[in-house]
């Protein structure tokens, strides 16, 4: 199942990284943020599945309602063969099934310090803030365009956090991903972001 979750979740980042790309080109940098908030918290998940993965794994395909034996595959069968509605809750689990501060703190300070920054801060355009909303509205009335330097922030944190997926999935299917160059990719990444913060 690891290599499935690492395969889909690979999929999902770099059609999240280009759905960013395509929203900074039409000036429209707080979805954007809104979509790398959630590339960050992707990574953060498969960063920390990765950790222990027999331990981990488990617990999180079956908060999503994903069988893993096959007594659970055969109930799940029945369920869907009498042709019963499941009600919203029996899909859609009512909590997260890690914080995600407790895994950042998991993984180390770097996470720690991403979660403190910018997901705080990606986190107001996310629940439509009232900050947000009239920060916008301002925007719209003066006909002010996100700067390039703030899009360029955003992609760059957004492909960073992608990077951090590619890693793990270069690690996961080494005959397919060469990671000296995804390494490559964020060593880059970082002094590029380190150069914006700069000037």
């Amino acid at each position: 199942m690891w290599p499935t979750l690492v395969t889909v979740s690979l999929h999902q980042a770099n059609a999240g990284l280009h759905s960013i790309w395509l929203l900074l080109n039409e000036h429209d940098s707080n979805s954007a943020t809104i979509l790398t908030r959630w590339l960050f918290e992707l990574a953060v998940n498969l960063s920390y599945i990765a950790k222990d993965v027999a331990a981990r794994l488990p617990e999180y395909l079956r908060h999503g309602g994903i069988p893993l034996t096959s007594e659970e595959a055969e109930k799940r069968q029945e369920e869907l063969q009498k042709g019963s509605q499941p009600e919203v809750k029996d899909i859609v689990p009512g909590q997260t099934w890690r914080r995600l501060k407790d895994m950042c703190c998991d993984l180390g300070s770097d996470w720690l310090r991403e979660y403190e920054t910018f997901y705080r801060y990606a986190s107001v355009p996310t629940h439509a803030g009232a900050f947000t909303l009239g920060e916008n509205y301002q925007h719209l009335l003066e006909q002010r365009l996100p700067s390039d330097s703030d899009k360029a922030t955003v992609l760059l944190t957004a492909s960073d956090f992608h990077l951090r997926i590619a890693q793990i999935a270069a690690k996961t299917f080494p005959n397919n991903i060469d990671i000296k160059e995804v390494e490559k990719l964020r060593e880059e990444c970082s002094n590029s972001g380190r150069s914006l913060r700069n000037s």
